[in-house]
């Protein structure tokens, strides 16, 4: 309601904890998630998630509500299987390598599923049948041996219950050369020059560090794309909800960002002294609380001539029309500011 919107101020503006918090935002949960538990265990991981990010913090709260409820839709838990990413006044979702991972097992027809890192020394050629590399994951005894060898690619590759077994790999130059074609917000060459030790300018740092994930979150998104082409490559079974998921990702692997439109979580009106939400009624809790009328002004005298007249049967009046904004259909984004610290643990 525009009239209550006025508590809004530009000095204090509302906070993400008391919009989640709200009873707009709360009633959407709940229509999404539907059980009471799951609301309230949503609503305290993303107020700590906010509150442990400036840029989450400046970023719109329906998107980041509106993303994060994507993941929770998909059966994924934040952090393990999903992130919300800052998108200069946006919130966008990523899916996780694990995120896919897990819902490829949710199927309940692999018995094995994972994306690993390739070390040097441990691609042996090609299969003189088929041409494909082979990867031999056996050649260094230990882990602390193993990382002091330089990356050289990705291996995705799953086990379904039957027996049937499929791999793939992609070199790390085939990966960057991929990102760098498919990512607006990414440039091969100046992740060269980064990598290189090279001096950058004012301009270029901030596009690493603001940038696309591809810069700073590299092996997580190599992972991802190389199990995604696996998971998308025909062979793998999987159900009609995660190919649907997989077919509206961005093939630069980066974040879907919601257009929810003004809108669609409501505003929460803020004491200007306190900062805290004012509980004021909805346009449509007033429409529905409100008395009839036709529009024409009614006496006392009126309303009790009204009582004494005996009730006509016919049609009842019509009902006070009220218009609900809906959210847009979702649109995807590349190439806007985020931040690598979202590919964290949880």
């Amino acid at each position: 309601m525009r009239a209550a919107n006025s508590l809004v101020t530009k000095d204090k503006p509302q906070t993400f904890s008391a919009v989640i918090s709200g009873e707009g935002a709360q009633k959407l949960i709940k229509a999404s998630l539907r059980d009471d538990g799951a609301v309230a265990r949503f609503t305290g991981t993303m107020i700590s998630v906010v509150n442990a990010s400036e840029q989450l913090r400046n970023c719109e709260p329906g998107s980041i509500i509106s993303a994060a409820l994507r993941g929770e839709g998909a059966g994924l838990i934040y952090g393990q299987g999903y992130y919300v990413v800052p998108y200069g006044s946006k919130a966008g979702y990523i899916t996780s390598a694990k995120g896919w991972t897990q819902l490829a097992i949710a199927t309940g027809l692999y018995a094995d599923i994972d994306v690993l890192d390739v070390r040097e020394g441990e691609r042996k050629g090609r299969d003189k049948r088929t041409g494909k590399p082979i990867i031999d994951m056996s050649v260094y005894d230990t882990d602390e041996e193993r990382e002091t060898h330089e990356i050289i690619g990705v291996k995705a590759y799953f086990l379904l219950k039957d027996g049937y077994y499929r791999e793939e790999y992609w070199s790390m130059g085939e990966i960057l050369r991929h990102a760098d074609r498919y990512s607006q917000a990414f440039s091969l060459e100046l992740y060269n020059k980064w990598k290189s030790g090279a001096e950058l300018t004012k301009d270029e740092r901030y596009k690493v560090e603001n940038g696309s994930p591809w810069y700073t979150a590299t092996m997580r998104m190599a992972k991802k794309t190389v199990l995604k082409s696996l998971l998308t490559s025909g062979f793998a079974p999987l159900s009609n909800e995660v190919k649907t998921m997989l077919d509206a990702e961005p093939i630069s692997g980066e974040a879907v960002l919601p257009d929810l439109g003004d809108d669609a979580i409501p505003e929460m009106p803020v004491d200007e002294t306190t900062g805290e939400v004012v509980d004021t009624p909805t346009e449509v809790q007033e429409a529905a609380e409100a008395p009839y009328t036709d529009g024409t002004a009614q006496t006392d005298t009126d309303a009790a001539e009204a009582e004494k007249k005996p009730v006509r049967r016919g049609r009842p009046p019509k009902a006070a029309k009220v218009e609900i904004n809906t959210p847009d259909v979702e649109t995807t984004i590349t190439g806007a500011d985020i931040e690598s610290e979202f590919f964290g643990e949880a």
